[in-house]
């Protein structure tokens, strides 16, 4: 992951040097209208409903932002953060460091999933196409910048085990070198 991530910063800064300030490139397999056959009003229901939720309680944008993040630093933005333990032992919800997210943030990735399903018959919206969206728009209802989120990521298809999250995420007390 941190070759990926410094391979974004150094294409992003040398756009940026060089006075082009264009979206950074996007992974395979990804596309800024993935959904555009399948679910063509994907982003505007996932962003109707986080600014509506966010109308009602501003704490939910924290919530779903804070869900994303620890979902992307295990195994990558897949989802399995939503996955509740297998046969074979507890899944990511029931590591302590997520213990504190907000069942809140869950509910209404079930609720976008649910209006999603009902608005795209027969098209699967992957819930970690979901996670991120509704990450960014929780930072846009909340006065924060827009951007585009490249969509077609894949739902994980295995549990995170708790040690994997305890090894991915980032403790409370990491830094971040300058």
């Amino acid at each position: 992951m941190a070759v990926a991530v410094a391979s974004w910063s150094l294409a992003a800064a040398e756009q940026e040097v060089a006075g082009d300030l264009r979206q950074p490139p996007v992974a395979q397999g990804l596309s800024f209208d993935f959904y555009r056959r399948s679910c063509p009003r994907a982003e505007s229901i996932v962003q109707e409903y986080v600014k509506n939720a966010v109308r009602k309680d501003v704490g939910i944008a924290a919530g779903l932002l804070r869900l994303h993040f620890h979902d992307c630093f295990v195994q990558g933005c897949d989802a399995s953060v939503l996955l509740d333990g297998s046969a074979t032992g507890p899944g990511e919800q029931q590591a302590p460091p997520n213990l504190t997210l907000r069942p809140s943030a869950f509910a209404a990735i079930n609720a976008i999933r649910d209006r999603l399903e009902r608005e795209c018959r027969g098209a699967v919206v992957s819930c970690s196409d979901i996670l991120a969206l509704a990450a960014r728009d929780s930072v846009v209802s909340t006065g924060g910048p827009s951007y585009r989120v490249p969509l077609g990521r894949r739902d994980s298809p295995r549990f995170a085990t708790v040690q994997d999250v305890l090894a991915g995420l980032p403790a409370p007390t990491s830094t971040v070198p300058c």
